[in-house]
């Protein structure tokens, strides 16, 4: 069973798991399609992931800024450290971040 999963479904990047290390190239390519889809609102739900890198706030940092550069809305949802991890990292400027319960 792998230790993490991310999928795109319509306007949602679902994310669940430990990302804990860089190896994984499926988030990055989650992340470009969620960009292709239509509309202009986009969510990125981490509430299921339990831990992530600084690789994937990279990532999702990439995320927010291609998704305003083509004139779309990201809303990134997370557990409590998730999303205190990413406003310390200044995503919140490029992005909301909804904070969903205590969360992992």
């Amino acid at each position: 069973m792998p230790e993490h999963s991310c999928a795109v479904n319509g306007n949602h990047l679902v994310v669940h798991g430990d990302f804990s290390t860089d190896a994984d190239t499926g988030f990055d390519d989650a992340c470009q399609k969620l960009l292709s889809v239509e509309g202009k609102d986009l969510v990125a739900d981490l509430t299921g992931a339990t831990y992530i890198c600084s690789t994937y706030v990279g990532l999702l940092a990439e995320l927010c800024l291609s998704a305003r550069g083509r004139g779309k809305h990201l809303t990134i949802r997370s557990g409590t450290k998730i999303n205190k991890v990413l406003k310390e990292a200044g995503l919140g400027s490029a992005a909301a971040l909804e904070e969903i319960g205590g969360g992992p």
